[in-house]
């Protein structure tokens, strides 16, 4: 089942109409345009497509669109909440709705060590048997930061089948991602201008860049696994985006920013509580221009 969280992994926007309310049409045009492109699957309400801000009914809505956009290609879902009852409960809506998998990371208000992480996968696994999860590793955020051996024990249990893994901080050990595979599941990685950048080869790319501007992150992609990696102005572009986004200190804010810069318009995201300076806006803009 590790199969279902490889590749090329697309992580699109919840679009936002100006009332806030969440745009149905803007999001089934993402997801199929990704799988068109050659995504090889989404996943919704996780961190790109802010899937703590939906309430259920809106959530339903997102998923149920996005299956059916995506034609057949998997879509997996978000299911991070407050406690393990809304996590479960999430991951029973999330399945009914027609979600092949669930992306999810050991949020609590307090850190949670490791007895408790395994007793959270192992209930949601209970819960939704057969349906695979990838653990969502968060360390910077989350103050949890899974071992091999953890992702083994997650493994053996029944409960986890792959694992998204941050790419980009400097105290990443090389060679971690061939550590993480000892644990029998497959690896992917997230960080956009590492991904495109000069991260190790892994089994899955986890982005949400890669819903915004498909065409050339699948080409990206495919080039790496191919080893073909010498620059183009497509490359050269999705990574100037890339910094460009991170350099705002707001991702999710500037994402959709982007989004409505490549033709997708969209509100900024409901819990953004400080807007992106008149600085960022400008420089987001100057280097979309650019796109090839």
């Amino acid at each position: 089942m590790t199969s279902a969280f490889t590749g090329l992994l697309a992580y699109p926007i919840t679009p936002l109409a100006e009332d806030g309310e969440v745009d149905l049409d803007g999001l089934e045009a993402l997801v199929g345009a990704a799988v068109s492109a050659g995504a090889d699957g989404v996943v919704v309400l996780a961190t790109s497509g802010s899937g703590v801000s939906f309430d259920d009914d809106e959530r339903d809505a997102v998923v149920r669109i996005a299956v059916a956009a995506a034609g057949g290609a998997p879509v997996h879902v978000g299911a991070a909440a407050e406690s393990a009852h809304r996590v479960v409960a999430r991951a029973r809506r999330a399945r009914e709705a027609g979600a092949a998998g669930l992306v999810l990371s050991p949020f609590a208000y307090l850190p949670l060590d490791d007895a408790e992480v395994r007793a959270l996968y192992a209930r949601v696994a209970a819960a939704v048997p057969g349906t695979p999860v990838c653990f969502y590793n968060k360390p910077v955020q989350l103050g949890f930061d899974v071992s091999a051996e953890m992702l083994a024990a997650l493994h053996d249990d029944g409960s986890v089948v792959a694992v998204k893994d941050p790419a980009s901080p400097p105290s990443r050990p090389g060679g971690r991602v061939a550590a993480l595979r000892t644990a029998g599941v497959a690896v992917g990685l997230s960080g956009d201008t590492a991904l495109i950048g000069d991260a190790e080869p892994a089994d899955a790319w986890h982005t949400g860049l890669a819903a915004l501007a498909p065409t050339e992150y699948v080409a990206v992609r495919r080039a790496r696994v191919a080893g073909t990696v010498a620059a183009d102005a497509a490359r050269d572009w999705l990574l100037d985006v890339a910094r460009a986004v991170a350099d705002t200190g707001r991702p999710v804010a500037a994402l959709h920013a982007v989004a409505a810069l490549l033709g997708t318009p969209t509100a900024p995201p409901r819990d953004t509580l400080v807007p992106l300076t008149a600085a960022d806006d400008a420089a987001l803009q100057a280097v979309v221009a650019r796109r090839p």
